[in-house]
């Protein structure tokens, strides 16, 4: 499927901004592990995944995900992250991780299951990347099992859950109107409308 010139502005649009909330998530990060522990500060992950579902959501696209997530890794990057050149690669991860919920339903399931399941999927590339990075040497079981299972109760709630929040109070304002969810929004409501009619 080709991108159109709107899909890829927004698409831009929301990168960045999803970046820039990336950096100051990632600055708030050092207290709050310093508070209750990195393990327990994991509790924040799917604030930093959210960027997948919300452009795939929106664009429905393949690739949607995995870009989306890229771009807006590059943007914390590029403005200042403490964590370096790994905040793109483990972007990288991630995005490859929610892409893999989408591309599971041949990117025709867009629900709040999907969603859910990019942000749990992108969990799953985020300690991929980890293990690839650190070793397997450098956690111990138990603080894997539960590093990867906060991690992804977090994507799955603040990747996921969340990503429909935003998008759907983005819906409500018209601006996206013009793009694939609206258009398929329309289409089940005029499938609605001629059903009942019938009837």
């Amino acid at each position: 499927m080709n991108w159109n010139m709107k899909e890829v502005v927004m698409t831009v649009i929301l990168a960045v901004a999803c970046g820039v909330i990336y950096l100051g998530w990632s600055t708030l990060w050092i207290p709050v592990s310093a508070i209750v522990g990195p393990v327990g500060a994991n509790f924040m992950f799917g604030i930093w995944v959210i960027a997948s579902p919300i452009v795939a959501y929106i664009i429905r696209k393949p690739g949607a995900a995995l870009i989306a997530e890229t771009a807006a890794a590059a943007v914390e990057l590029l403005t200042g992250s403490h964590f370096g050149l790994s905040a793109l690669l483990i972007g990288v991860f991630q995005g490859a991780g929610a892409e893999i919920a989408f591309a599971m339903f041949r990117y025709k399931r867009y629900n709040l299951f999907t969603l859910m399941l990019s942000g749990a999927l992108a969990a799953v590339g985020s300690m991929a990347y980890s293990l690839m990075a650190n070793g397997f040497a450098y956690y111990t079981t138990e603080t894997l099992i539960l590093t990867l299972a906060i991690q992804i109760i977090s994507g799955i709630i603040l990747g996921g859950w969340l990503a429909k929040a935003v998008v759907g109070a983005l819906a409500k304002t018209g601006v996206l109107d013009q793009y694939e969810i609206m258009k398929e929004h329309r289409k089940k409501d005029e499938s609605n409308e001629f059903i009942s009619r019938m009837q």
